[in-house]
């Protein structure tokens, strides 16, 4: 098992959170036979890799290195070119969903709603760009960067706010921003979890509906109890069925139904949804947003863990299985030749 040891960035909560989560993951396969090595992966430091490449199975914990995100698909294209088996989708998913403007851009050419969107050129924003807008990271996850001055109603803040990000981030997105419900559609390979909803009736006043990084992370902050998850969302079948089609289409063009994730999407009144996000690998804490929607979907847990980890083994039985069908035949020679 695999996790980034962190940087200086980050709070006491946020080691907590991710050390938490390892131990708990641990404690599951331990539970159930498995010799378990749990391995801290650190910028420069590239003794994690050969330990991994002696594992039957990479549990993948690690969303960056030194608690940057950017580097997630590096410790994964390592992983690839070893022949490493782990647990969650592949480098290249991971690659493009780090980069929300990619995504987006692949998931408009194959039909996905998406809201308009722009990759911010300093702080030059086309005076027909639609309002109100949320701008955010472009390459980060966990709605670090987000905050209730995310969402811009006019030019002039969106400048402002376009200007403010990309002093601390290198690249930034401008979103169009969606009024109406949040939905979260969690996958485990090809499977569909029930859906999720964000309730924000109890955010408080003046507050934009959306998931802040306080309202993710900090349970005293009043924006975490005013995004409450209901899952199974209390939806009519039809929105279920639309939301189920749409958020199944971005999971198979991003990520071909391997590893596991979760799709955000927004509604608006008018019924219609749009993709927001792709999230591979995300949050597997037991009060998590997945955990939840495997509860919901008649999974313990401990079962939901092991889901995971036979998705992962199955597929690199699969793939060993397509190599050595693409392997050539040895050659016989009679005894005595000389091979060419």
């Amino acid at each position: 098992m695999i996790y980034d040891a962190g940087g200086e960035h980050w709070s006491p909560q946020d080691v907590s959170a991710v050390v938490g989560n390892v131990h708990e993951i641990r404690d599951v396969l331990r539970a159930a036979g498995h010799e378990v090595e749990v391995v801290a992966v650190r910028l420069g430091d590239f003794r994690w890799l050969s330990r991994c490449r002696k594992a039957d199975l990479v549990f993948n914990l690690c969303e960056g290195i030194n608690g940057h995100a950017r580097y997630e698909d590096f410790v994964l294209g390592a992983l690839e070119l070893t022949g490493t088996p782990f647990t969650g989708p592949r480098a290249w998913p991971i690659t493009v969903c780090h980069r929300k403007h990619v995504a987006n851009t692949l998931l408009a050419s194959e039909g996905v709603p998406v809201p308009a969107f722009l990759l911010a050129r300093g702080n030059k924003i086309p005076a027909n760009f639609p309002l109100p807008a949320i701008v955010k990271p472009a390459a980060e996850d966990a709605s670090v960067g987000i905050d209730a001055g995310a969402v811009c109603t006019s030019r002039r803040a969106l400048r402002a706010r376009v200007s403010q990000m990309l002093e601390h981030f290198d690249e930034v997105i401008v979103q169009e921003y969606v009024t109406g419900r949040e939905f979260n559609v969690g996958f485990v390979g090809g499977t569909m979890l029930p859906i999720s909803e964000i309730d924000f009736s109890e955010m408080p006043e003046g507050s934009w509906p959306i998931v802040t990084y306080a309202a993710k992370w900090h349970p005293e902050h009043p924006e975490f109890t005013g995004t409450q998850p209901v899952c199974p969302a209390r939806i009519p079948a039809d929105l279920a069925r639309r939301l189920g089609r749409v958020a199944r289409h971005a999971w198979e063009m991003l990520a071909g139904q391997e590893g596991y994730g979760r799709v955000d999407l927004r509604v608006t009144p008018e019924g219609q949804p749009y993709v927001i996000e792709v999230n591979p690998c995300p949050d597997l804490s037991t009060d998590a947003g997945l955990a939840r929607m495997g509860r919901a979907h008649g999974w313990s847990y401990e079962e939901l863990v092991m889901q995971i980890v036979e998705e992962a083994l199955g597929r690199s039985r699969t793939t060993r299985a397509a190599d050595d069908l693409a392997a050539p035949a040895p050659r016989t020679l009679a005894p005595g030749a000389i091979p060419a």
